[in-house]
């Protein structure tokens, strides 16, 4: 219409490439001008690279592309030629706000305020569907411009469109419960917030629905012909933005909104860009609703839980970007001035810190004077000589290699492909024959060279892309190669009118020289891995003094594999963030380089012990270092800081030498420190015996701290002296720590019964079916933590779902710790939740971030009113625990955790703002765990494994006499919520059983008793101290002070001897037959002894060979219910003034009471299994049997 009505042309943008082709080869085939000489089309288009009919009335162009003719070509705007009418610029899709478009606005309205005369010769027509206020206003107030504004009425889509709103619902639950309404040819949209997101969704639901449902990633970095496939081809599609989806489905009827995306956010202070998730504007999801109801009545469903018109409008890019190319861009441009003189032209200006911060990175690229001059500098006068090359960085390197390194021809090549690269994803799908050993920018050079040896090598004619892609097995990243090939096209074309244009035709071929050159651009993107600073395996950290974190990109060249180490030194082209990602960026498209190829400026500040400080200063360590480097470098060692400034080539191999000279080595054995001859020392010797001969319950402890900080730590079994021989090399800080550990381990190792064996315990099982049938709701919780078939879906609708609660997401971290990271979980979380399936919350706190407390070591804990509190897991002991991989699991579903590091554990406290409620997880290290012999309650022995999705297992092994206590007991208690006490009551395990009766209203039953696991199969029995404030100590003590008030007792220890035991409890069963009412009539009895029989009697119990035979009732085992007859046969040991008495389990069955003495018996009676004498001051107790009598505990007192 407007070429109709005179105008002399008319000039379209559009963002994208692929809409101005597609969009003129629709006004093509729908209208043409008669010239009366041929039909000639009417519109044509033009983008970086490539054009066609470029003088045609109506043209077509990207927003990017007019940007560059409005600023270097003085023909696009007839400021002083005549025109017959006027030329009209149409800025469409305005509302995306792109920095492109925010530059072409401000373009043209400086035009138009410096140059009135243009009101009558230029139209500018700005179409959006939504638009800020920002823009209209800036035309508005140009003095003499006219304005006008149209706005569509609210007329709707051409079909009914109905919106549901779904908040918090799994997007891929969605996509299939509306796949089953969906009709033939009927597709679902989806708009996720990233590139990735959406490519895992496609497989993600083919792998749900068995590739029943069909579908694909609509993505940017996707060509044209994938795109349109796609679109043809696929039910569901999943997006990222509307870019992808600016054309109208033929078939859309749903359209699935998460109501976020991923924008990249530019941080001035850190000078870093930040890809991150953000709620959509109001503009952008009325965009997003509009791609439905276009051919068809549709749906649209919304999940997101907040009002989109809290933001009406995206922030326009300008206002967030990293602003370095643009203020370059035009300080070189015939403009001469940056954006401190354009922003009064733009819409919305960005506030002053981010244009102070791209003239501070011009100004450390010495491209710009330094301040307060604005001029640019001899290197800044070179670079503008030269074309533009996408980044300020890429162009300082170009400039590089032309003029130092000889490789000017390589560095156009490599830049061509770099310049249409923003993934690496190709070189997953190169051959093999064309990668480099040096990394990905030689891979990079090696394709273009050898596109390009073929194209000089034939005739224009014959030279066909697809055939030679295919000959070289290239065609799957054909559609990167041929924009390559146009930029590469292009640059040849201005440097061969350039100064430099038999440099640019110069290679090289050699990385050094090609990598020497990168980093003259890129040189603050140096990384070095943390092995070489004895830190962290598989991470790299920036070499300057920001300290910044890296891991590399997995489809890099370089990456290796795990056990391999790491490439030392690189030098990276893109540095990416992202909320997505933990704590760290990921450095891609890298190259190896070598320390003596980097000669820019850096500064270097370590943090030290007082330890080490000293330690370098000892032997002249430091002077000698500083000897060798100070001439070169700026080295300040004061106050536990280490500073080095200069050339960073000799601050890194100063700083090398100096971490070298800071490694030392610690050896130790674990060592006995009780005294001789006590159940402490005897226990501990076991122990550490048994240790000795399995080492490799260090391995986990070993990888950690080798992967962590380089620490290598060496366990020797010592046979002679039955211990472990340490050595430990690195640096004196982490020497001390892992020092700590394992005095730690000793500490648990002490108080430790019996050392568990690795695989100790009763695997799990299913339940009876009698019981299973009454807990199938416990099976299935278990499957929910254990099952490693769980899918993503299922993580999701358990953390951010409609239906998540506190429980789900503790479920949800178990799932992660369980089946990715092969931990076992046990304890309250067991017993609470899974099989209980009882929740509580605090009736005094209502606040759930209150519910946190902290003790006197800053770790946190989770009032004891909140049911399940914890979650309590044991590390796994034949693999490395990465805890910051384990936070990185957390992340990705979107759960917080603060870290707290014991020598034996971490605590995590996990959901600390989370509105469910936070927890806390325990997960004890494997060597901890082996030490961890007792139960104190029936109820927490359960734990959950891997693969068993339906079998729950017990800790210690309690179900074969005496205990007999079985898992489906177990159960029943809980179900009921019962306890049984299975060790000596101490103050610790008192305030566990308040917090079980009083605060959770579980009920206590059946009389405490103490579980002692199986001695070691070279011992025959093990005595346990028992605690001193437990009731059975005490109840003990007490009863023994009738033997006089002098009386001091050392200490009370439970006997272990399970072979006794065996022997006991057949006599027991055996008596028990025998006995009215089954009652065997087992009696708690006194026996003192002399001190040579004390072992006897712990190892082989009261052996009818060494009874008494000068008793009054004969050749029998005596014992008194009165501790005042045994102390009579319980004599001083001459060594230690002490005496022992047995407190021993007797079986007196059915009694012979006899009150006159009878030495001639050598059994009882017959019909009776034991004599009760009562003829003296106190009553005696004779077996005649052995195993008859158990010895229980032994007191050892003085008097």
């Amino acid at each position: 219409l407007l070429i109709a009505e005179g105008y002399d042309k008319v000039i379209v943008t559009q963002p994208r490439r692929l809409p101005c082709q597609l969009i003129s080869n629709r006004v093509n085939e729908t209208m043409t001008v008669d010239t009366h000489v041929k039909q000639e089309q009417i519109a044509g288009w033009i983008v970086s690279g490539a054009q066609k009919n470029p003088g045609a009335k109506i043209l077509y162009m990207t927003d990017g592309f007019l940007r560059e003719r409005l600023l270097y070509d003085d023909s696009m705007v007839p400021v002083y030629r005549s025109v017959k009418k006027s030329i009209v610029i149409f800025l469409d899709e305005v509302h995306e706000r792109s920095i492109n478009i925010d530059l072409c606005l401000a373009f043209l309205a400086r035009l138009l305020t410096n140059y009135p005369q243009l009101k009558h010769k230029l139209k500018l027509i700005i179409s959006s569907a939504t638009l800020d206020k920002s823009v209209p206003n800036l035309f508005r107030n140009i003095p003499q411009v006219s304005l006008g504004e149209f706005s569509m009425p609210q007329l709707g889509t051409l079909h009914t469109v109905t919106k549901y709103s779904r908040p918090n619902t799994n997007i891929l639950d969605i996509v299939q419960e509306l796949y089953k309404k969906c009709k033939m040819n009927d597709q679902i949209l989806c708009f996720v917030n990233s590139a990735l997101e959406a490519v895992e969704n496609c497989k993600l639901l083919s792998e749900i629905t068995r590739n029943a449902i069909n579908a694909r990633p609509l993505i940017q970095s996707q060509t044209t012909t994938v795109q349109q496939e796609n679109i043809a081809q696929a039910s569901v599609l999943f997006s990222t933005t509307i870019a992808e989806t600016s054309l109208t489905f033929p078939s859309l009827k749903y359209v699935i909104d998460t109501g976020y995306i991923n924008l990249p956010i530019y941080n001035p202070e850190l000078q870093r860009t930040i890809l991150t998730t953000m709620r959509a504007a109001h503009s952008t999801i009325k965009q997003r609703l509009g791609r439905v109801g276009r051919t068809q009545p549709g749906e649209y469903y919304a999940l997101y839980n907040y009002d989109p018109e809290e933001l009406s409008y995206p922030v326009p890019h300008i206002c967030q970007s990293d602003l370095t190319n643009i203020e370059y861009s035009l300080r070189r441009s015939p403009l001469k001035c940056g954006l401190h003189v354009i922003q009064k032209f733009l819409p919305d200006k960005p506030v002053p810190q981010y244009i102070d911060s791209a003239i501070n990175v011009l100004r450390d690229l010495k491209i710009l004077e330094k301040a307060p001059s604005q001029d640019f500098t001899n290197v800044g006068k070179l670079l503008s000589r030269v074309p533009e090359f996408g980044t300020i960085q890429m162009s300082v390197s170009v400039l590089a290699a032309l003029r130092e390194f000889d490789c000017g021809h390589d560095l156009i090549c490599l830049s061509s492909i770099l310049g249409v690269l923003n993934s690496t994803a190709i070189f997953s799908l190169m051959p093999p024959n064309l990668k480099s050993s040096d990394g990905d920018f030689m891979t990079l050079l090696n394709i273009m060279n050898k596109i390009l040896s073929v194209k000089e090598s034939i005739s224009t004619s014959q030279f066909n892309l697809n055939r030679i892609c295919e000959v070289a097995n290239l065609t799957q990243i054909r559609h990167i190669i041929g924009p390559a090939l146009r930029r590469y096209s292009n640059l040849e074309k201005s440097f061969n009118i350039s100064d430099y244009r038999i440099e640019a035709h110069k290679k090289s071929g050699q990385w050094e020289s090609i990598a020497k050159a990168l980093l003259a651009g890129y040189s603050d993107n140096v990384f070095i891995s943390m092995r070489e600073l004895q830190e962290k395996n598989l991470l790299y950290a920036r070499y300057n003094d920001k300290g910044d974190l890296a891991v590399l990109d997995i489809k890099s060249i370089l990456t290796r594999p795990v056990k391999q180490d790491p490439v030392p030194l690189v030098v990276a082209r893109d540095v990416f963030y992202s909320t997505a990602v933990r704590s760290r960026a990921i450095i891609s498209f890298v190259g190896e380089i070598k320390i003596d190829w980097m000669t820019h400026s850096t500064k270097r500040e370590l943090t030290l012990t007082d330890e080490e400080e000293i330690y370098l200063n000892s032997n002249n360590r430091y002077g000698k270092v500083r000897q060798l480097y100070s001439h070169n470098i700026q080295m300040l060692l004061s106050n536990k800081t280490l500073k080095l400034t200069g050339r960073s080539d000799v601050v890194l191999n100063a700083e090398l030498q100096l971490r070298k000279e800071m490694i030392t080595e610690l050896t130790f054995k674990l060592e006995n420190r009780y005294s001789p001859n006590t159940a402490k020392y005897k226990n501990l010797a076991n122990n550490l015996e048994k240790v000795s001969k399995m080492p490799n319950i260090f391995h986990p402890m070993i990888w950690r701290w080798e992967s962590e900080k380089q620490v290598k730590i060496t366990v020797d079994n010592n046979t002679s002296a039955k211990t472990c021989d340490i050595k430990v090399v690195g640096r004196p800080s982490e020497i001390a720590k892992v020092k700590q550990e394992f005095d730690s381990f000793l500490s648990w190792l002490s108080n430790c019964a019996v050392l568990r064996d690795p695989d100790a315990g009763v695997s799990p099982r299913i339940l009876q079916p009698t019981a299973r049938e009454k807990y199938t709701a416990v099976e299935e919780r278990i499957a929910r933590i254990t099952d490693i078939k769980s899918t993503r879906v299922d993580l999701f609708n358990a953390t951010k779902g409609s239906q998540a609660t506190r429980e789900s997401r503790m479920e949800a971290v178990l799932w992660i710790a369980v089946c990715k990271f092969d931990c076992k979980v046990e304890g309250g979380f067991v017993r609470d939740w899974v099989v209980g399936n009882y929740r509580q919350r605090s009736t005094t706190i209502t606040k759930p971030s209150d519910w946190i407390t902290y003790g006197t070591d800053k770790i946190p804990s989770i009032v004891k009113e909140v049911v399940p509190s914890d979650l309590d897991c044991h590390l796994p002991k034949k693999t490395y625990f990465d805890i910051e991989k384990f936070k990185d699991e957390l992340h990705k579903l979107g759960i917080s955790c603060d870290v707290h590091r014991e020598s034996w554990r971490y605590v995590l406290l996990i959901d600390k703002d989370e509105k469910s409620g936070p927890f806390t997880m325990d997960l004890i290290e494997p060597h901890i765990a082996l030490t961890h012999d007792r139960i104190d309650l029936d109820v927490n022995n359960l734990y959950l494994e891997k693969g068993y999705t339906r079998e729950i297992g017990m800790r210690v092994d309690i179900q074969e006499l005496p205990y007999s206590i079985s898992l489906e007991s177990i159960v029943k208690n809980i179900d009921e919520k019962k306890f049984r006490v299975l060790r000596p009551i101490d103050s610790v395990l008192e305030d566990r059983i308040n917090k079980m009766t009083n605060i959770r209203k579980w009920t206590q039953v059946g009389k405490p008793f103490s579980v002692i696991p199986s001695p070691h199969s070279h011992v025959i029995s093990v005595v346990v101290p028992l605690p001193s404030s437990s009731d059975l100590y005490q109840d003990l003590a007490t009863k023994m002070q009738v033997i006089g008030s002098g009386i001091q007792i050392i200490s009370i220890e439970q006997i272990r001897n399970p072979q006794l035991e065996g022997l006991y409890e057949f006599m027991k069963t055996n008596i028990a037959g025998q006995c009215p009412q089954s009652n065997p009539k087992e009696r708690y009895l006194y026996h003192g002894t002399a001190p040579d029989a004390v072992q006897g009697i712990t190892d082989f119990g009261f052996d009818d060979r060494y009874f008494s035979s000068d008793g009054l009732w004969g050749h029998g085992a005596y014992f008194a219910e009165d501790p005042r007859k045994s102390h009579d046969y319980a004599p001083v040991n001459p060594q230690d003034q002490t005496r022992v008495m047995f407190y021993a389990k007797v079986l007196l069955g059915i009694q012979s009471v006899q009150d006159e003495s009878d030495p001639s018996l050598n059994a009882a009676p017959i019909g009776y299994h034991s004599v009760q004498g009562t003829g003296g001051k106190y009553e005696e107790y004779i077996v005649y049997r052995y195993g008859q009598a158990l010895p229980y505990l032994k007191v050892t007192y003085k008097t």
